[in-house]
């Protein structure tokens, strides 16, 4: 029999602890390291370490990215039939309250005109885009994180949070769903309805995500940089002339082919971007408040990544190209326009008969009216095709 005392028993017992804490520690320290050296890779791969960059208390600075040109000399710009995978086409998500019905029909536009550029399609066919109409669909219902990048193109326009929201505030209230514009309905039908739902264009615009899995705050920059490495285009509702015609710089088109349909000033805003005569002092300051900018701090974080992304590709693409764009697009919604009031005897904006139900592809100098247009008005418009 061996004689064992409890001193020894004791001594190997505490070796023995010893031996198992410090095991621990040192598998607690390697996978720790581990996944923190996971996360770094991957926010580097992500860019994050150049594109956030805290400022101070709950502040992060986004930095946007340059949006690239489609070099069709190296791949067509894609356009594919209807019956092609759901991973091709040409997606446009449609955030509500962003110009969004004029955008949709740009984007049939665009897919109409290609189609008879590129020759592919029978007659009358237009590359695929998907319900750009009627219906507002998420990317990540439209599952646009495993499109095919080579034969898609994904773009969408935002709008500054506070004007979405009272612009929604504004359709509801002509609609009749609400019924007055008072402070207490305003402040309560923002807070109360599900149609504002916090951050709702940062969730319409996420690509592999949803704002269910939102874990907390601190997760807005990388779901925020997911969009902007996921888009091809993103524009800005505030900046929208400007954004269509680089929008068609980058997709190597004519500035005829981002034109919209006449429509009555009552249904749209024709570049003006005044507040409405019914908005008071209280609600601006409501939407401005420290409260709803928390509450929508993904939405503010991804204007501001979006500005800046549209402030580098200008650089990028020559600010005096961009300048010179804009001058005659703005012409050509000007000559439009004028015709369209004389015709319809309302004042408006855009260009009358490009209504998918008239003319939706045609250039201007192929409309009705075209030669009713002065001499020089008609040069300009064959000097932008």
């Amino acid at each position: 029999m061996y004689n064992i005392s409890s001193q020894t028993i004791t001594s190997q017992f505490s070796k023995t602890r010893f031996i198992v804490v410090v095991a621990t520690f040192f598998m607690i320290y390697r996978t720790r390291s581990y996944f923190t050296e996971m996360t770094v890779s991957f926010e580097r791969s992500l860019g994050l370490e150049e594109s956030f960059k805290p400022e101070g208390e709950n502040t992060i600075n986004v930095l946007g990215r340059e949006f690239s040109r489609w070099d069709r000399t190296e791949l067509p710009f894609p356009c594919v039939s209807e019956n092609s995978p759901d991973t091709e086409g040409i997606f446009y998500i449609k955030v509500p309250k962003t110009s969004s019905s004029t955008l949709g029909k740009i984007t049939a536009r665009i897919a109409g005109r290609e189609a008879k550029r590129q020759g592919i399609l029978p007659v009358g066919k237009s590359c695929k885009v998907y319900d750009p109409y009627i219906l507002h669909q998420s990317a990540f219902n439209l599952n646009c994180a495993n499109r095919n990048k080579t034969k898609s193109f994904l773009w969408s326009v935002i709008r500054h949070p506070p004007a979405r929201a009272i612009s929604h505030y504004g359709m509801r209230l002509h609609q009749g769903i609400v019924q007055n514009h008072s402070e207490s309905s305003f402040t309560n039908d923002l807070e109360t309805s599900l149609e504002y739902s916090p951050n709702k264009q940062l969730d319409y615009l996420l690509p592999s995500h949803d704002l269910s899995r939102l874990k907390g705050q601190e997760d807005f920059p990388l779901l925020v940089n997911s969009v902007m490495q996921e888009y091809n285009f993103i524009g800005i509702y505030e900046r929208l002339y400007e954004s269509l015609v680089v929008l068609s710089l980058l997709i190597g088109v004519s500035l005829s082919d981002v034109l919209f349909d006449f429509l009555p000033s009552v249904y749209s805003r024709c570049g003006s971007y005044e507040d409405p005569n019914w908005l008071s002092s209280g609600m601006r300051d409501y939407v401005t408040s420290p409260k709803w900018k928390a509450r929508e701090e993904g939405d503010f974080i991804l204007y501001q990544a979006v500005s800046d992304s549209l402030d580098r590709t200008i650089e990028k693409l020559g600010k005096d190209l961009v300048e010179r764009e804009l001058e005659k697009f703005q012409k050509l919604i000007q000559i439009g326009s004028k015709m369209g009031e004389t015709m319809r005897n309302v004042h408006g904006c855009g260009i009358p008969d490009l209504h998918p139900n008239h003319h939706p592809y045609a250039d201007i100098d192929e409309l009705p009216w075209y030669y009713r247009l002065s001499l020089e008005d008609q040069q300009l418009v064959k000097d932008c095709k």
